[in-house]
């Protein structure tokens, strides 16, 4: 992908959950300043319907037009909570594959990436937030350093996770809050798994609903063309004594799959975390607990 340089202009929108308040991602934004980018709230950002950040025609439409303005070169992501698939039949993407650009965010806004990837081909950085990364008013390094990484354009290794299955694997890159993935499952955009490597993470869900999401990904069209597999965080996930543990959930999951296996790798709803480009080219190494950022 293009570096981004100091004095580029990046779109600021709220595609999923309202903020209301523009003092919620202050911090953000001078962050954003003082890596020498130029940040432009969207028309619609502040606004506020239901959980959402406008209406669902508001939200696609800061969207579009920051796909649309050429002189946009990136495109942040202030908040995600919940909200994002319902603007995906209003986006265009015809506009946005004619002017790629990433698009930053994290859990809710991963449907939004998913989308643009599965219909126009856009490589999206997913593990950063201008609100949520900022509740304690100051970044974590690692999701600081890793973002800096992605805007210098610049290739990396990642080494976190145990191994589950042996092997290594090379595919695109698709990265998703487990919850947000599978409300896609029989809509337009849900994800081509073929050659993929996945990584799946979740928060806040019963042990029993997180079973079941993951056999109904098994049993998604193009689930058995999938060459890899990585468990990120799974964040407060409980459940009662017969649902079992979440290690019993992902052992029944991996019945009859013979595809390399990373858990425990650091992604997810944690202060820190890595920050990954969704549809990137990617090797992963489950023998070394290994993920090599190959492009983007």
């Amino acid at each position: 992908m293009k570096k981004l340089r100091a004095g580029d202009k990046v779109a600021v929108i709220a595609p999923s959950g309202q903020i209301g308040n523009i003092e919620k991602i202050q911090d953000g934004l001078k962050y954003l300043s003082e890596l020498g980018l130029v940040p432009v709230l969207g028309k619609h950002t502040l606004e506020q319907y239901r959980y959402m950040a406008g209406t669902d025609k508001h939200r696609a439409q800061d969207v579009n037009d920051a796909f649309k303005n050429p002189e946009i070169k990136a495109i942040f992501c202030v908040r995600a909570a919940a909200g994002a698939a319902r603007i995906l039949p209003y986006i265009d993407y015809d506009n946005a594959k004619k002017n790629k650009k990433p698009l930053i965010g994290f859990c809710d806004n991963a449907a939004l990436q998913i989308a643009l990837l599965q219909k126009s081909g856009i490589i999206s950085w997913n593990g950063f937030l201008l609100s949520y990364d900022f509740r304690h008013k100051k970044l974590d390094k690692l999701i600081d350093e890793n973002l800096q990484t992605l805007i210098s354009g610049n290739k990396f290794d990642i080494t976190s996770g145990t191994t589950l299955r042996r092997g290594k694997a090379k595919g695109k890159l698709i990265c998703s809050n487990l919850s947000v993935l599978m409300k896609l499952a029989g809509t337009p955009y849900f994800p081509n798994l073929n050659g993929k490597i996945l990584l799946i993470e979740d928060t806040h869900e019963r042990l029993h609903k997180i079973d079941l999401m993951l056999q109904q990904l098994k049993q998604q069209a193009t689930f058995s063309k999938l060459r890899g597999l990585i468990f990120g965080n799974f964040t407060d996930c409980t459940g009662d004594a017969e649902d079992g543990t979440l290690q019993d959930c992902f052992n029944d999951f991996m019945q009859g799959i013979n595809i390399p296996v990373l858990q425990d790798f650091q992604f997810g709803h944690t202060d820190s975390r890595y920050v990954l480009p969704q549809g990137g080219t990617v090797l992963l190494d489950a023998d070394k607990g290994k993920l090599e950022v190959l492009s983007y």
